[in-house]
């Protein structure tokens, strides 16, 4: 493509037969660089201005790389954190069971001790109960026997002094 200034600087041969107007020529070749100048300059612009518009390009496309790799990351993470909180999850699900054995079991180790405890006690009770009884039914014996003794013995003595004073 040619510049402007190779335009201005373009020098025609003249010849003597059927040449062109020198002055024609020279203000139509002025009229064609000022216009291809014009022209030249928009073609200058329009490169600079693709290039600006590559170079906006290239850094939303950078940009968006750099975006889709970071939600590619954020993904990865999200994912990372859901297994790892299921796995948390599980395992704590997993202590509440064994912890929940654990006291289901002492409780029926201390259920047994309280029903042993309390057959030991019932057993024991109902023995001294029995004594008890016994204790009573001798005590009601015995209480039985001295009153008769007592009941005797006031007998004897209200029939000695009926006889001692006749």
């Amino acid at each position: 493509m040619l510049t402007p200034l190779e335009i201005s600087k373009k020098v025609f041969k003249t010849s003597m037969a059927g040449g062109y107007n020198k002055r024609e020529v020279d203000e139509f070749l002025q009229q064609l660089r000022e216009d291809y100048e014009i022209l030249y300059r928009n073609v200058i612009d329009l490169k600079e201005e693709s290039n600006r518009f590559k170079s906006e390009i290239d850094r939303y496309s950078s940009t968006s790389d750099q975006l889709q790799k970071a939600l590619t990351i954020a993904q990865k993470t999200a994912d990372e954190i859901k297994v790892s909180a299921e796995r948390q999850a599980d395992l704590s699900i997993m202590q509440a069971n064994i912890k929940s054995q654990q006291i289901l079991q002492n409780t029926e180790t201390k259920l047994k001790h309280l029903n042993q405890m309390y057959r030991q006690f019932s057993s024991e009770f109902s023995s001294y109960l029995e004594t008890f009884q016994k204790l009573l039914t001798k005590l009601d014996e015995d209480s039985q026997k001295v009153e008769k003794q007592i009941y005797n013995q006031q007998e004897i003595e209200t029939g000695n002094t009926s006889d001692s004073e006749q």
